[in-house]
This record gives C-alpha cells, sequence and structure tokens, in this order.
C-alpha cells in the first residue's frame, strides 16, 4: 500500500512539469503564425461578389411526373383578312361599316361621324385601311379585342409619364490666358479734376487676354418638354398643356393627329435621355527621355501598327516644340480631325485601340509615367460629370484700409490694421466631361482637364507710414485644355501638349568656397538639371445599353482589386505590346 501511494505520488510531482512542456509547445506554435488581418480590398471584393445561388428543392421524380401535364402546343395566329376598298364620295359612316361586313370585328360609330370619302385601297387589312382613312380624314380609332370605335376629330386629353428627376443643373467652363501689360498715358487727373501736363507719366496696368473660351450648360428638361409640346400642339382655342415635374405626368389636351406627333416626340426625348456613357480617364505624367525631349512622339504608334490614330489641333495659344506640328506632317493612316497647322498649340489623338494598357505601354517608350489620377464615373446624356481631387487653400490677394494716427496733446497714437481679402485657390486634379451620344456608336465629348500645382511665397509689401507686410501669395502652375472632339463608343481620346520645364541648380564644392566666385568655380561644382515633362489625359467612353454592360463594368472593377493584392512587373515590347508578370502575393 505504501508503494502504491509513493508512485503516485511521483506522478503527480512530475504533472507541473509535463503541462509547463505542453504550454511551451503551443504557445510557440502561435508564435510562428502571426495576426493576420483581411486585407481592405478583400472586404470591398466581397461586397463585389455576386451572392451564393440559392440550393434547388429536390423533389422525386415521380411527383415530378405526376404534375406535370403536357405543354400546349401554341397556336398559331389566324392571318389578318385582306381587302379591297373603292369607295368614290360616299359617305364615312357607310364605309366604316363596309370595311368590317364581312370580318370578325364590330364597328362602334360616333354620332359626330359624318361627311363624305373617296377611297382606293387594295389588299390591305382592317387596321391597314382605318390608318389610312384616319391619316387623310382625321377621324380616330381604337381597337378592343375584336371591337373598333371610331370617332370624329375633336380634341381630346391624354397623359403622357415622364421618367425624370425634377432639378435643374447649371455648369460652366471657362479658360482663359491673359497677360499683363503696362501703358502710359499724357496726363494725370488730379483730386480736383485739373489735369496735369502731358508726359507726367500717367501708368496703369492692364490684362490682356490672348484667347478665351467659356462654355456654359444648362439643364432644364421638363421646362424645355413643355414649351417643345405647347409649340407642337400650337395655340388654338381648347389646347393646353399642364406638366407635373414632381408626379412625372404631362397632360396635353389638343387635336389626335396633334396627340400623335406628341407622343412620338415624348418616345424620342425618353430615349436620348436616358442613354448613358461610363467613363474612364487616367491623367499620366511622362518624364521624357533625352531622345524624346521635343514631346511624345505619337506618330511611333502609328507606324508600329498597333494602332490606327487621327490627330488634329485643339486649341491654340502657346506656341508648341511638339515636331508634329512644327512640321505639320501627316500621320500614316490617320484622318484628320482638322489638318494639323504649324505651332496650332495643344492637340488631340483619337485611338482605335480600347485598351489603356496598350497606350500606357507605347508611352513608356517615351519617358517615365506616372499615373497622377484614375477616375471612373457614369452620365447621361448631355450632362456634365465633374472630378475633383486636390485641396482648396487660402491666400492673400487684396490688402485695403489700415491707417496710422500720430500722438498729440490729449491723444495717444493709434494704427489701424488693415483688411484683408483671402480667396480659395484649387491645387490638384479637375476634370469636367459632357458627351452626346447620338443614335449609333459615336459620341461628342466636350472636354477640359486641368491640373493646378499652387505654392506659395511671401511677398514683401511697403505700406507706407503703417509699415512693411509680408504676405503670402500664391503662386499656380497649370496645365489645362479646353476641347470638343468625336470618338467611336469604346476607343480612346489622348490630349497632349501639356509640357513643362522644371530646373534646378546644384552647387558643390570645399567648405568656405560656395560663396566666392572664384573658389567656388575652382574647387567647386555647379550643375544646371532640366526636366520635361507632358501631361497626358486619356479618356475612353463606353455606352451603356444594357444590364450586361453594367455587369462588364463590375467585373472589370473586381479584376483592379485582384491586380491591387499583386506586386506585378510590366515588360514592354518594342511593338507597344506589355506583359504582366506576378512578383509577390500580399499576405492575407
Amino acid at each position: 500500500m505504501n508503494n502504491y501511494l509513493d508512485t503516485m505520488n511521483q506522478n503527480y510531482a512530475s504533472w507541473p512539469a509535463a503541462l509547463v512542456c505542453l504550454s511551451v509547445v503551443v504557445l510557440g506554435a502561435c508564435a510562428d503564425r502571426p495576426l493576420r488581418t483581411p486585407a481592405v480590398s478583400s472586404v470591398v471584393q466581397a461586397e463585389l461578389a455576386p451572392g451564393p445561388a440559392p440550393r434547388p428543392v429536390l423533389v422525386p421524380e415521380r411527383i415530378t411526373d405526376a404534375l406535370a401535364e403536357p405543354a400546349p402546343r401554341p397556336v398559331a395566329a389566324a392571318p389578318e383578312p385582306k381587302l379591297d376598298l373603292l369607295v368614290n364620295n360616299a359617305q364615312a359612316r357607310e364605309v366604316f361599316l363596309a370595311i368590317v361586313a364581312d370580318s370578325r370585328y364590330s364597328m362602334l360609330l360616333h354620332p359626330d361621324v359624318s361627311g363624305t370619302m373617296s377611297v382606293t385601297l387594295r389588299g390591305v387589312t382592317v387596321p391597314e385601311a382605318l390608318e389610312a382613312i384616319r391619316d387623310v380624314y382625321g377621324f380616330d380609332f381604337k381597337i378592343e379585342g375584336r371591337r373598333i370605335t371610331v370617332a370624329a376629330p375633336s380634341l381630346q386629353t391624354r397623359m403622357f409619364t415622364i421618367n425624370y428627376p425634377n432639378s435643374q443643373r447649371r455648369g460652366s467652363s471657362d479658360l482663359r490666358v491673359a497677360s499683363g501689360g503696362t501703358t502710359t498715358g499724357g496726363g494725370v487727373n488730379g483730386a480736383n479734376g485739373a489735369t496735369g501736363p502731358a508726359g507726367a507719366g500717367a501708368s496703369s496696368t492692364v490684362q490682356l487676354e490672348n484667347s478665351r473660351v467659356t462654355t456654359n450648360s444648362a439643364t432644364n428638361l421638363w421646362g424645355e418638354l413643355t414649351d417643345a409640346v405647347r409649340a407642337l400642339v400650337g395655340g388654338g382655342p381648347g389646347r393646353n398643356v399642364v406638366a407635373s415635374p414632381q408626379a412625372g405626368i404631362m397632360a396635353v389636351r389638343a387635336m389626335p393627329e396633334e396627340l400623335r406627333q406628341v407622343e412620338k416626340f415624348l418616345k424620342a426625348a425618353q430615349v436620348a435621355v436616358e442613354r448613358q456613357v461610363m467613363l474612364e480617364a487616367k491623367i499620366v505624367e511622362v518624364e521624357l527621355h533625352d531622345g524624346y525631349q521635343s514631346g511624345v512622339n505619337w506618330s511611333a504608334l502609328a507606324s508600329a501598327g498597333h494602332s490606327a490614330l487621327a490627330i488634329g489641333v485643339l486649341g491654340s495659344g502657346v506656341a508648341s516644340t511638339n515636331p508634329l506640328l512644327q512640321s505639320g506632317v501627316a500621320i500614316p493612316g490617320a484622318v484628320a480631325i482638322p489638318s494639323v497647322q504649324a505651332g496650332g498649340g495643344l492637340f488631340g489623338l483619337a485611338l482605335s485601340t480600347t485598351r489603356f494598357a496598350a497606350v500606357l505601354g507605347f508611352l513608356e517608350t517615351q519617358g517615365d509615367v506616372q499615373t497622377l489620377s484614375s477616375p471612373r464615373i457614369a452620365t447621361v446624356n448631355n450632362q456634365k460629370a465633374v472630378l475633383k481631387v486636390g485641396s482648396d487653400d487660402y491666400f492673400v490677394t487684396n490688402v485695403s484700409g489700415g491707417s496710422t494716427t500720430a500722438a498729440s496733446a490729449g491723444t495717444t497714437a493709434s494704427t489701424t490694421l488693415p483688411t484683408l481679402t483671402l480667396t480659395s485657390f484649387f491645387s490638384g486634379i479637375a476634370l469636367d466631361v459632357t458627351p452626346q451620344i447620338d443614335d449609333g456608336n459615336t459620341l461628342m465629348l466636350h472636354v477640359h482637364p486641368a491640373i493646378t500645382s499652387v505654392t506659395e511665397k511671401t511677398k514683401q509689401i511697403d505700406l507706407g507710414s503703417i509699415g512693411n507686410y509680408r504676405l503670402p501669395l500664391a503662386s499656380s502652375t497649370v496645365n489645362e485644355s479646353d476641347t470638343m472632339v468625336r470618338v467611336q463608343d469604346g476607343s480612346i481620346v489622348a490630349i497632349g501638349g501639356l509640357m513643362q520645364l522644371e530646373s534646378s541648380r546644384n552647387a558643390s564644392g570645399l567648405p568656405g568656397s560656395t560663396g566666392a566666385g572664384f573658389l567656388s568655380s575652382f574647387l567647386g561644382n555647379r550643375a544646371n538639371i532640366g526636366r520635361k515633362k507632358e501631361v497626358v489625359v486619356l479618356i475612353k467612353p463606353t455606352i451603356i445599353r444594357s444590364l450586361q454592360d453594367w455587369e462588364q463594368q463590375n467585373r472589370m472593377v473586381r479584376s483592379a482589386l485582384d491586380d491591387m493584392d499583386v506586386v506585378r512587373s510590366r515588360v514592354v515590347r518594342l511593338d507597344g505590346t506589355v506583359e504582366t508578370i506576378k512578383q509577390k502575393a500580399v499576405a492575407q
């Protein structure tokens, strides 16, 4: 018995050591697997992914066979019988009754149906005969099953449904190139109205506008439709048009023929308004290589056989250094938008390719490419879409007022601070696009991209007796264009010519020698570094026609999110094609 107790005590004494070893093993295993959190893109992908398919209900085959019934064969519609109608100066009521005499239709005539008519129709159906008489004599009819009702031309009221929000939009796009100038006059006007001698040195600063493009747009669809319908029905007695934008209904009282014209007009307007387009843009900055300091050589894109393109000048302004604009050469295989004029300024390209990767791969052969923004937005026909990414900073733009009063007997010196006017300056990327979609696959785009960089410069302003003030002022660098382009559905529009030169000076040398002119040249080194950059705006419009187009756009978004989870390297070949190679997967 004692030996058994000793053995049990030894076993209990060894349990703490075993527990310690087990804890070390478990903690070591946990240390090998650190805590991982899901990536943001995985959460977004989970939201975009389609829901799980519903599980089918399993029904026994014997029950299915018992419930199944043979599907009835579709009954072929009986051909509409045709008739010949030849009457001359006959009564209208007799003509209508003769049309349905040997047919399956019954006829109801309004008491006001009267008059005579002459008709010669051969091989027509009953509806075709009634439509022909309606177009000539104005008798309106309505077919309900086998019953036909004919009424004399009279004022009628119809309700039309218009699916459009009750809103009004206004937009404005302005691009101005202005330069300051100083003019000198022949005299100075004093405070009392007297004029000083000629040559007194009167000077003023004026703004000289070299060019300006202003585009205004206003959308008031309900007002436009109401005015158009009123013009269609005219101002005759009893005619009226009442629109309720809040309810989406328009009531029109007019003659039957006028109501049919109104119906055609509203249907065409509804179709045009409901057209929508997906706008995908890429704003890239190309730091040009040494061999392309005059700008991107777009002719290489067509000469390589990669894509057909058309080139045209978009606007005037600062003379361009692009060789295509200086020489005015034509690109092989291109159809000019207009003809290229030397020194015309900015230019645009209509590319037949539908892939951004092809254009970006081509730009990488010209310089180092950096994507500044990749916006994507959908808009409807003739509606301005605006994208703005950046920040607004306030700067002093005007100083007014302010005075100093010297001390005198019984008074003390006082100073009134001036009033500062602050103005907001935008720094970033702005893009507004207005599409116009026709019945085919062609779009007319009004494009206004702007890339603005605002920096602060301190200016010292002498306010006389008040003193000197150091004010932070705004200094902006703008790359901007405003143009109208015509492009096919799914093609890419490239807007180039937005060039900028950045220069910097670096000085190095022995301590104490950089300030002296001779020693800095003899014992130091100076380098002037200049870099040329060109901003290229790529826009790809895609017309949305059905739900399948939306699903395709969603698949493209999910594919882009998948690419964010993988670090890839791109290989650009001489023919412009790009190959992507996976490098390293991001830990989930």
